[in-house]
């Protein structure tokens, strides 16, 4: 068998091209259970071969699995510097982002409990938080004192005297 043969081989034409959107098309719904986006690239490069499938070219299914994988890996590598990608910086829809470098005012605690932390309660703009004092800091708050917000991390604000 000459390596025309080998490359020619398989479906062509129309069975080929129902053969590659059905693949596509059910690594699509795939793809939307998942949300990995990798998965979508092949959904495309198999959409890809059954266009070119049916062009009539003699296109063996030894060259189209060979497009079908350059295509996968080519759009899945340039997938991070043409599509933007969800980042780690922080949202700007957040509600508490607002509140970082804000003051807030000592209701009470900051005594210091098991596990090292100085825990208590501040108030900001009229909601009451659970609050955790920074480690470097050893000052005495009492209540009606002021502290600035750093962070909010699990329901609790992270706090330093203002």
């Amino acid at each position: 068998m000459d390596m025309n043969a080998i490359l020619l081989m398989g479906p062509m034409s129309m069975n080929a091209f129902w053969f590659w959107f059905v693949f596509g098309l059910l690594l699509l719904g795939i793809e939307m259970f998942l949300g990995t986006q990798w998965l979508l690239w092949a959904a495309a490069a198999a959409g890809v071969v059954a266009v070119i499938c049916l062009t009539g070219l003699p296109f063996g299914l030894f060259l189209q699995a060979l497009t079908f994988a350059v295509l996968s890996l080519v759009m899945g590598l340039l997938t991070p510097k043409f599509l933007k990608v969800s980042s780690h910086s922080p949202d700007v829809n957040d509600p508490h982002r607002r509140m970082v470098g804000k003051e807030a005012e000592v209701l009470s605690g900051f005594e210091l409990v098991s596990g090292g932390e100085r825990t208590g309660r501040v108030v900001f703009d009229g909601v009451e938080w659970p609050a955790v004092l920074g480690e470097s800091s050893q000052m005495k708050l009492a209540a009606s004192d002021r502290v600035i917000i750093e962070r909010i991390y699990e329901g609790r604000v992270f706090v330093r005297p203002a």
